[in-house]
């Protein structure tokens, strides 16, 4: 498989009206290595299933794993809903199978980071390996960050450090967990979440929470987007120009999704 930068300089993908996603390179990045797979079943806005993947920069063909990642654990996660399997256990599994795809997707094997998301009437499932994020922003004023990030910084900030210095502390951005390539443990943290009100998922990659990383300067963030835009694609899409405008300096992709109970 190759990717093709033509094709993922910058896209958006739009599988129903209530969730849209955009990608971009960024300004200082040659290639995209994020990717990203939207699964809709349910056009009303009850139903879909959702990937963000990251590309380990380090890692040569890392643009081929994060799309290989994210369309597998997507199928992964469809089949196990068909057969009505556990929640857990069907993100453990569609993980494990997404480790395995990327493995084989080249004879070099390469690494990324991967999150995935659930949607169910009213409930929110996450599971994610890596340092991409999913956060919940509700109409009445809650923001949560719904994933925990695999990385150094978490480390710290798990044991007492303030999250502004963690992320600027040495090494904050090395990831203790990864798919792929050398990887030891590929089993997702999951949580669900049951919303109480009206409002948005979101799930991005460190290009954008990079520059608004706290749930508060997510919220600020995501507040004055929506005061602007309506229509989920004009919301990715803005996310992502707002992020070029603070430096673009990784690949930055955006998933929304608009839940109305």
């Amino acid at each position: 498989m190759r990717a093709d930068r033509s094709d993922r300089s910058h896209y958006v993908r739009v599988p129903a009206a209530w969730v849209a996603g955009c990608s971009d390179t960024g300004l200082r990045h040659h290639t995209n290595q994020d990717a990203m797979c939207l699964a809709v079943r349910d056009a009303s806005g009850h139903t879909a299933i959702l990937a963000v993947a990251d590309g380990v920069t380090t890692a040569q063909g890392s643009e081929v794993a994060s799309l290989v990642a994210a369309e597998t654990v997507v199928e992964q996660l469809i089949g196990a809903r068909l057969r009505g399997q556990a929640t857990n256990l069907a993100f453990v599994h569609a993980f494990e199978a997404a480790n395995r795809a990327v493995l084989d997707a080249r004879d070099e094997p390469s690494a990324c980071t991967l999150i995935a998301a659930s949607i169910d009437g009213g409930t929110i499932a996450v599971g994610n390996v890596g340092d991409s994020r999913a956060y919940w922003l509700g109409d009445d004023g809650s923001c949560h960050l719904l994933s925990t990030d695999d990385s150094m910084a978490q480390a710290r900030i798990m044991l007492g450090m303030s999250r502004d210095d963690a992320e600027k502390s040495s090494q904050a951005h090395a990831i203790t967990k990864w798919l792929g390539r050398s990887a030891t443990n590929v089993t997702p943290s999951v949580i669900t979440h049951l919303p109480r009100s009206n409002g948005w998922l979101l799930l991005c990659t460190d290009g954008l929470w990079n520059y608004a990383s706290s749930p508060e300067e997510m919220s600020a963030l995501f507040t004055r987007t929506v005061a602007t835009q309506v229509a989920p694609a004009a919301v990715a899409e803005a996310l992502v120009g707002w992020a070029n405008g603070q430096g673009g300096r990784d690949n930055i992709t955006v998933v929304v999704v608009r839940i109305e109970l």
